[in-house]
């Protein structure tokens, strides 16, 4: 028998709705990978902000981070793939933005560091909304114009309470498919009004969870890939493993395209079903 990539999504999958390992997903989980189980994530999160909700589980295979922009061991941080934008080409988005006032949060590498960056006192209601949830993320860097945007940028973010008006961002920013792509999706948690913000995230046009799962495949030198997710970042992930299985709180179009539908994700419904199934890969 051939070896078997587990990896699952973390926000809306792995973590209940506050964000969190529960102790019967972390008991679970950590015993089936000291029994061997080949079981990683891939996440729209960066490492820091990952271990920061999921530390709690002793992942040891490489991870994906930022859907598919980085390939990283989860647990020091050693970078096997990267997926950064051509500066000069970016140039021109950057240029763009400015010309439009579109107000991003664009990650970059800055002197060897994962960074946030946005533009100080043009905080739209998304970018607030993003940094009270990461008040003591060590990324934060607030900038005071579009010039500081620099570094090797890898993601731009923009969030809002209407998908419209990400849409015609998109439409302003004009952006060609041979050098970046993109996705919207509705966010898995609420603000202080139970409402919950769209977000649009540009990557480059390589970056996507099935090239990142696709790379951590070959890294463990795996044959087959199961995987677990809710989102529509989750969807490329799903198109190309083997068996792929959506949480109860899964959007339907995730579903749809499920082998089936387990557990939600405050029900432990990942670690559940792997309690009850991958015995027989291990």
């Amino acid at each position: 028998m051939g070896k078997t990539l587990f990896i699952t999504d973390l926000d809306g999958t792995l973590l209940n709705k506050d964000a969190k390992i529960t102790p019967v997903t972390a008991k679970i989980i950590n015993g089936l990978i000291d029994d061997g189980l080949i079981f990683t994530y891939a996440s729209a999160r960066g490492r820091l902000s990952a271990l920061q909700t999921a530390g709690e589980i002793n992942f040891k295979y490489p991870a994906v981070y930022h859907n598919g922009v980085f390939i990283q061991d989860p647990q020091s941080g050693e970078y096997y793939e990267k997926c950064v934008f051509d500066r000069d080409k970016f140039a021109r988005i950057i240029q763009t933005m400015r010309d439009n006032k579109l107000y991003p949060l664009l990650y970059a590498i800055i002197d060897g560091r994962e960074r946030v960056s946005w533009i100080s006192g043009e905080e739209t209601d998304g970018i607030k909304f993003y940094l009270k949830t990461r008040q003591n993320d060590k990324r934060l860097r607030p900038i005071r114009n579009y010039g500081e945007f620099t570094g090797d940028i890898y993601e731009m973010i923009f969030v809002s309470n209407y998908r419209e008006e990400l849409e015609r961002t998109l439409s302003v920013l004009n952006l060609d498919s041979n050098f970046a792509h993109h996705v919207i999706f509705m966010d898995t948690y609420e603000d202080d009004d139970g409402n919950k913000k769209y977000w649009l995230e540009i990557q480059r046009f390589d970056a996507q969870k099935d090239t990142g799962v696709k790379k951590v495949q070959k890294l463990v030198g795996a044959d087959k890939i199961i995987c677990f997710g809710d989102n529509m970042n989750d969807l490329p992930m799903f198109d190309i493993s083997d068996e792929s299985y959506a949480v109860d709180n899964a959007q339907p179009e995730v579903k749809k395209i499920a082998t089936a539908v387990i557990g939600s994700n405050d029900n432990d419904g990942v670690a559940k079903w792997l309690e009850k199934n991958a015995g027989k890969y291990l």
